[in-house]
């Protein structure tokens, strides 16, 4: 806030005042120049009149008097155009008051009624009429009015009035600077208030052409329309919808209709819209992505609507690619696992609402062996293969059908407008026929074979998580199955799923609270009755004394994590037990150790076996592996056959367990080095009652005796099982007959009371 003096009505700031005055010097220098043409002209009039004093004393007063008065006015009239300053104004009106107030307080001796008028009149002129600063118009007042005064009251004798005088000339005086001061404050006030005004509406001005300027070169086009004609628009409208921003040919299309809507209208309607995301078609038919808003807005009185219009087009093509990227695999350019996911959702629910009698379905597909490709060929190759099965599933598939890569080797069709099972079966058919052609990659061909699950909606499953479950439960089957196949779900199936799930929760449960650990069932030679090895089998001993048996856990020992670690346990221990033993000098003869097909399938497990057995110092000859039929089938025979080959030339003996339960044909016992063939309990255990198992039996013999491979029979459990398998050749036996399976400790005194024949009759 500006602060003015009290006393003097002037700014208190220095600066601030000499600004104000120097504003005001035109107009001072016209009114000095006023005021000394007046005082000249009056003085000059008022020395013609003085002459009415010739021949008096005070004539020889009042004409030089009056005349210095006139030559002061006269010069500083002449003077007045080098007042340059406010500075030089004042110092030429002092100089003229001086002047005049010595003069005319001579003039005033004469104590005529004119001079008693001067004596109050004079003053007041300098107060008011002087134009210059407040010193100047008080001092140069009190000065006048002094020396008036004593020029007045200077004759003697002093009438009784002086007194009166002196205190009316006192009040007039006080009455004058209360003028001044006012209106030295008022003026300054209305300096103050003019400057404010004119920064003001200097700044109105300069912000209406800024507003001007930014409306005009804001790059959202901005359109003000007055019931539906544009009435202003800046440079982003006009290049946007033409030179005349005519909105009368651009089209809406927005999501409350599906009719084309002109902009104008759309605009015209008055509604407060707020970001509204719609399509426009300008001129052309070039379509734009926009953001919408409109206002309502008075200008000159008059209602508008103020609109933008933000082109949100490439933002929104970012978003549709950003959107198709999310949902694409960068590989093959299919459908990524969220995009079949969702889709599959939308399939299952519109046949839901819609209560359609057709079918969908969901085809779950893994390619056999990728991973050796990889290792083999390299990851060029698999790419390749990748990109060749989605470019062989486009082909083959029906347009409409969904096909994801769900994720490295597993792939995805969703099949919709299915009939019956019967156009699945088809359609899975054309699949597999196509995706077994052999690949060609560089000057290498490659063998892509896959494995498919598939599960059928509504009748597998009801809900799209169950759906997946159950196509995942379909490819499982194929993969064990042998590969290379397709295979449809069915409830037989998820049983089977179920029961093997709850194996290996209970081995996983068992590694933790119940560690596998091998006990021993003796081998007898049927014509010694001599122990001749034991069959390492695994049991799991809870806390409480119970027994996990290996059928519990059956599924645990192919699967690829757990049976690699049971194994190890299982390896770990036995070499332990028989390096105690071998320590001990005890003759155990040899440990038989089953070995599931997970192992069997990895090459590296022959070197690993190896390093085990001489790492515990144990002859390899002490070690027998038993294997299934089922290690022989599949696409990794050849592994296994260079596997067992490896460890029979390490001295290891083969065995081959359950034989005549499988699928393997006879000439893999010429193929691998089969040393032992075991038969499987299920031959031995009726083959007293039922003559195909005694023929079975036999066979089995006379092929082994021809072949010159040792046997081994299992699940021997009475004298009449004994002699049978005695007269038809078998080697040697094991069961309860003999003796169940023990733990470790007890083999030892085991083994004491079997050094002679009787005793070995005893466990027979």
């Amino acid at each position: 806030m500006t602060q003015i003096s009290r006393l003097t009505g002037e700014f208190i700031n220095a600066e601030r005042e000499g600004a104000f005055q120097e504003e005001r010097l035109p107009e001072s220098r016209r009114h000095a120049r006023m005021l000394f043409l007046f005082s000249a002209v009056m003085n000059t009039l008022f020395l013609a009149s003085d002459w009415r004093f010739a021949g008096t004393p005070h004539f020889w007063v009042a004409v030089p008097a009056r005349t210095v008065i006139v030559l002061c006015s006269i010069a500083c009239l002449m003077l007045v155009r080098k007042m340059a300053s406010f500075r030089a104004v004042e110092r030429y009106c002092f100089f003229w008051q001086a002047v005049v107030a010595v003069g005319v307080a001579f003039l005033v001796t004469s104590r005529t009624d004119l001079a008693l008028f001067v004596l109050a009149m004079l003053p007041v002129v300098f107060y008011l009429v002087v134009p210059t600063s407040f010193r100047g118009n008080f001092g140069g007042g009190i000065g006048c009015g002094i020396a008036l005064l004593i020029g007045y009251l200077s004759p003697a004798p002093l009438s009784a009035t002086a007194p009166g005088l002196i205190i009316g000339v006192l009040t007039l005086h006080c009455a004058m600077w209360i003028a001044i001061t006012r209106t030295n404050r008022l003026q300054r006030q209305e300096w103050t208030a003019s400057r404010v005004a004119r920064s003001a509406q200097a700044a109105l001005v300069t912000n209406g052409e800024t507003l001007e300027r930014m409306f005009r070169s804001v790059p959202i086009p901005l359109l003000v329309t007055r019931e539906g004609t544009v009435i202003r628009f800046n440079d982003a409208a006009a290049a946007m919808f033409g030179t005349g921003s005519d909105i009368s040919d651009v089209h809406v299309l927005h999501d409350k209709s599906a009719m084309l809507t002109t902009l104008r209208d759309y605009i015209a309607a008055g509604e407060d819209v707020d970001n509204h995301e719609c399509r426009i078609f300008s001129r052309g038919s070039v379509a734009h992505d926009v953001l919408l808003a409109s206002r309502p807005i008075v200008i000159d009185g008059e209602d508008c609507i103020l609109s933008s219009i933000v082109d949100i087009t490439h933002r929104k093509e970012a978003e549709r690619h950003l959107a198709h990227l999310a949902m694409t695999d960068a590989l093959t350019g299919l459908a990524n696992r969220s995009h079949f996911m969702t889709k599959l959702a939308q399939v299952a629910g519109s046949m839901d609402q819609s209560r359609s009698p057709g079918k969908a379905a969901v085809v779950l597909i893994d390619l056999d062996e990728f991973k050796r490709i990889n290792d083999s060929a390299g990851h060029d190759a698999g790419d390749a293969v990748l990109r060749a099965v989605a470019q062989r599933l486009q082909q083959v598939v029906r347009p409409g059908d969904l096909i994801a890569r769900m994720g490295g080797d597993e792939f995805a069709v969703l099949l919709t407008r299915l009939n019956s099972a019967a156009d699945l079966h088809s359609i899975l058919d054309r699949m597999t026929s196509s995706l077994h052609q052999p690949l060609t990659h560089g000057a290498r061909d490659l063998d892509c074979r896959v494995s498919m699950g598939a599960a059928l909606f509504p009748d597998h499953a009801e809900h799209i998580t169950d759906l997946m479950k159950h196509a995942d439960i379909a490819l499982y089957e194929a993969k064990n199955a042998g590969r290379g196949r397709a295979c449809l779900f069915e409830p037989g199936l998820l049983e089977r799923w179920l029961r093997e799930a709850r194996m290996l929760e209970c081995a996983r449960e068992a590694m933790v609270h119940a560690p596998p650990q091998p006990w021993y069932q003796p081998k007898v030679d049927l014509t010694t009755g001599r122990i001749i090895g034991f069959e390492a089998l695994l049991r799991c001993v809870r806390a409480d004394g119970s027994v996990i048996m290996p059928g519990e856990i059956a599924a645990a020992f192919e699967h690829w994590e757990l049976g690699r670690i049971i194994t190890e346990r299982m390896v770990s221990q036995v070499l332990r037990d028989c390096r105690r033993w071998q320590d001990q000098g005890i003759d155990f003869g040899h440990i038989a150790i089953n070995v599931p097909g997970v192992e069997l399938h990895d090459s590296s497990f022959p070197d690993r076996l190896l390093d085990h057995i001489r790492a515990a110092g144990v002859p390899t000859g002490r070690i027998e592996l038993e294997v299934t039929e089922s290690v022989f089938l599949g696409r990794n025979a050849e592994v296994v056959e260079r596997s067992l080959h490896r460890l029979s030339q390490e001295g290891i003996s083969i065995a081959l367990d359950d034989f005549g339960t499988g699928f393997a044909s006879l000439s893999h016992l010429k193929q691998f080095p089969i040393d032992v063939i075991k038969i499987d309990q299920r031959f031995v255990r009726d083959l007293e009652t039922d003559p195909d198992d005694a023929a079975i039996v036999r066979t089995v013999l006379n092929l082994a005796y021809s072949l010159g491979i040792h046997t081994v029979a299992e699940g021997i459990e009475n004298e009449h099982q004994l002699d049978y398998l005695k007269a038809g050749g078998c080697h040697y036996g094991q069961g309860f007959h003999f003796g169940a399976a023990m733990p470790a400790a007890m083999i030892p005194a085991l083994l004491g009371c079997s050094d002679n024949e009787s005793s070995a009759g005893q466990i027979a």
